[in-house]
């Protein structure tokens, strides 16, 4: 995975030192794998069992750390990499023990992916996707991943780019390597211990984007940023509780739309969530660890921080001396618009008034309704989220002979799960051939609410009939509502309250019809019997009249078809959004 920004080696002037050198319980098997530019030759070695080599001008990307580091324990070696222009060496490091396990001599020029092996203590070594060199088995001592970059002293330093630096409890194949050394991780892959991106493009630290937040301080940092990455007019930093649900696709979209008008977008989260599977080219931070937040936004240079309905958060980053502009941003506020109503009278009213120079939210009755009543002189900003619809669309797949009546969300009150299950067991009583799909992130549901929903299933009798799909990649959703809409079918949306409906958006897009609750926030996006239908939330009967319609009115069908695809175009566009974002920061610059 090349990216334009990396961190760039010159002999001795920023070596990375990780807090934890060596991963000390990953034993004889394990992979080390990274992207490196070299730009200087290596000393070439011979290979050897024994002893301690005469090192010099060894160009060690990964550092060989002594493998009895801090415990004395010498049958331990620690495994580094050097890298050439003329060649790559694999080395291994403990007491009265420093000898090349594999070289390989051959000119390596401009970027290369090098991926060291080691199975059972034997490594091979694999260029580019392609297996070159078997290695020296160690019979005598255990061998483990050293997680120090740039080299050492007296050995010799690494000269040249390198970046994407991963280290995995397992031995990877050949098939692996090849399908992951251009992609970016979703940081949450099995075995994955050490992931080091190397593109934060400015500060000193190297952070590791996995759970173990094994961070590296760099010496003298030198980063390589690209004319593209630095031609950013302004840098904004979006964060929210977890990247799932509506506030994580919102983040992509906008992605898009701001990078085109010269607008650099981070992205925070206080914990990982299933959303960071949706890979996007952008940098995202997953920490709730206030030294590492204060460093984020040291570094970060960010003219604002748009901070998504967490109030704890909002006063943390203030006091953690952040001076430049931080907007709140409600996208959905509660289960019922009673919620949000007390929610910033009472808890939200004094924090705003306080902490934030902007409110940032959709165009959702009654959010613009109870964000006026409360704050009346506090700058507010209020337009439509945005979507792109050359990138997620309507897709030809084979028809389906049953129609299908899907469901997106969660096992929670207010996406109300309980009425579409009730509105599909009618309509299934009509025509049994119907089927429905439900599609739900299965690590945000609470034990009670699944095993409730588990009851509901049996008493309706419709185990033949659902089928489940837990978090689904965005990129397949495309391909669902597709088949959805061309099966003769619609999504039922039947949440309580909206802030705005993002699955409603792209079943739009998807020439899949929808029929929703009337539950505000998605009025912006449906206009009854035009782009969709609605029906009063909590009435089963007038919902399951609606869907029938639906299902049997094939004229009015297509013409919902159409007219929805043509509302998004024109009313959720890309360009309008950054547009008004821009406006919304140079408001704030003139109101300062």
């Amino acid at each position: 995975m090349l990216r334009d920004t990396f961190v760039e080696f010159d002999d001795y002037s920023n070596i990375i030192m990780t807090e934890k050198q060596l991963f000390k319980n990953i034993q004889n098997t394990f992979t080390i794998e990274f992207w490196a530019k070299p730009e200087a030759i290596q000393e070439i070695d011979k290979e050897s069992r024994k002893g301690i080599s005469e090192l010099s001008n060894q160009r060690f990307a990964v550092t060989p750390v002594f493998g009895a580091y801090e415990d004395g324990d010498r049958s331990r070696a620690g495994v580094g990499v050097s890298v050439g222009t003329n060649g790559v060496s694999v080395y291994e490091h403990t007491t009265d023990y420093l000898a090349a396990a594999l070289v390989f001599f051959a000119p390596l020029n401009g970027w290369t992916h090098v991926a060291v092996v080691y199975i059972n203590k034997t490594p091979l070594l694999y260029i580019n996707g392609k297996i070159v060199k078997k290695g020296l088995s160690n019979h005598n001592r255990n061998v483990v991943p050293s997680a120090t970059f740039g080299g050492v002293k007296p050995y010799g330093f690494y000269k040249g780019g390198l970046q994407e630096v991963r280290i995995w409890s397992n031995a990877k194949t050949l098939n692996e390597i090849q399908n992951n050394m251009d992609k970016e991780l979703n940081r949450n892959e099995p075995d994955l211990f050490g992931y080091w991106k190397l593109n934060e493009g400015e500060g000193n630290i190297a952070y590791d984007s996995t759970i173990n937040k094994n961070h590296g301080i760099i010496e003298k940092p030198k980063w390589n940023v690209s004319k593209s990455v630095s031609s950013f007019n302004m840098n904004i930093l979006f964060t929210f509780f977890i990247p799932s649900g509506g506030v994580e696709t919102l983040n992509r979209q906008r992605l898009y739309a701001l990078n085109k008008k010269g607008i650099k977008c981070d992205f925070m989260y206080k914990q990982e969530g299933t959303g960071l599977q949706n890979k996007i080219d952008a940098p995202i931070f997953v920490t709730n660890n206030d030294y590492e937040i204060q460093n984020i936004i040291l570094k970060g240079n960010y003219e604002a921080i748009v901070v998504g309905s967490d109030l704890l958060l909002l006063q943390k980053i203030r006091n953690l001396g952040y001076k430049g502009f931080l907007i709140y941003e409600v996208q959905g506020l509660g289960f019922n618009k009673e919620y949000a109503d007390n929610f910033l009278k009472n808890e939200a009213q004094l924090v705003l008034d306080k902490y934030c120079d902007g409110l940032l939210y959709p165009k959702t009755p009654h959010l613009i309704q109870a964000f006026e009543k409360y704050f009346p002189s506090k700058k507010k900003f209020c337009f439509h989220n945005c979507f792109n619809t050359e990138e997620f669309k309507y897709e030809i797949h084979p028809k389906r002979d049953t129609p299908i009546i899907g469901w997106v969300g969660r096992l929670e009150e207010n996406k109300n799960w309980k009425d579409f299950l009730s509105i599909a067991a009618k309509l299934i009583e009509q025509n049994p051939y119907i089927e429905i799909w439900m599609f739900e992130d299965n690590t945000l549901s609470m034990q009670e609410e699944r095993l409730n929903f588990e009851q509901k299933i049996k008493e309706l009798n419709l185990d033949t009939h659902l089928t489940l799909y837990a978090n689904q990649p965005h990129s397949q959703m495309a391909k669902y509502f597709s088949i959805i809409g061309d099966s003769g079918g619609f999504l039922c949306s039947t949440s309580k309250v909206e802030g705005f409906g993002y699955a409603v958006l792209e079943a739009m897009t998807c020439k899949c019809p929808v029929l929703s609750s009337d539950s505000d926030g998605v009025r912006s996006l449906l206009t009854h019997n035009v782009t969709g239908k609605l029906y009063d939330s909590g009435d089963i009967d007038q919902a399951v009249q609606e869907g029938k319609e639906l299902l049997s009115n094939n004229i009015l069908r297509e013409e919902i078809r159409q007219n929805a695809i043509e509302h998004i175009k024109k009313s959720f566009s890309p360009d309008k959004y950054a547009e008004n974002f821009s406006n919304m920061i140079h408001s704030l610059k003139n109101n300062k």
